[in-house]
């Protein structure tokens, strides 16, 4: 029987919208992400030696996207900080003809961060084709770091030319980007106390979320 006919089958009547999808589709993406993606993605959390989303071997997370008419999956992961806020958040998109990596970086600053930092940063021209978003709000989770100031910096990058190297391509940028929001929190954990400060943060910051 047609795929189409067999999901419209046993659809669910009851709802106004109904998403088909090839179930063939579904299962050959799914097991390249769990095969060839999530073990290095896994390990590259676990070596920064800080918190992340739990990823468990018999439920690893997978959504389904879409870009046009092609059909992707979806595996999400996140990173923390010591006392639970979020660091990185990761969604890699894999399709039959390529990838989309999107990512979000969350720097928090205290009250007593000078207006001038703050502005540095927004102003970026690197960061223009995807503008930072600044929330001003202290925080109730942990007070005690006194967060006042919340910057999330955005970016994307996909590949879409054809099969070769593909994985990797996309495995390395993954892993980069892992790495380089630990050194882009790390370098702020006590907060900025010169421009010097900020402008090593925007060159660090620069290598993941520039946009292209």
């Amino acid at each position: 029987m047609n795929w189409i006919v067999e999901a419209a089958q046993s659809a669910d009547p009851g709802k106004d919208r109904v998403i088909l999808e090839n179930p063939a589709a579904v299962k050959e993406l799914d097991e390249l992400l769990i095969r060839k993606y999530y073990p290095p993605i896994r390990r590259a959390l676990q070596e920064t030696g800080y918190p992340y989303s739990s990823i468990d071997d018999d439920a690893i997370p997978l959504s389904s996207r879409w870009d046009g008419p092609a059909l992707g999956r979806c595996l999400t992961f996140m990173l923390f900080h010591d006392l639970g806020g979020a660091v990185l958040r990761g969604s890699l998109t894999r399709s039959r003809t390529g990838f989309m990596f999107g990512r979000e970086f969350f720097l928090g600053l205290p009250a007593t961060t000078e207006p001038a930092f703050l502005f540095r940063i927004m102003a970026e021209e690197a960061f223009a084709g995807m503008m930072p978003s600044l929330t001003i709000e202290p925080s109730v989770l942990h007070p005690e770091r006194d967060t006042w100031y919340c910057i999330k910096l955005e970016s994307g990058s996909g590949f879409s030319s054809g099969p070769w190297m593909l994985d990797q391509a996309a495995i390395g940028n993954i892993e980069q980007t892992i790495r380089t929001s630990v050194e882009m929190y790390e370098s702020t954990i006590d907060g900025f106390r010169t421009m010097a400060d900020v402008l090593e943060f925007i060159e660090l910051a620069r290598l993941c979320f520039e946009a292209s």
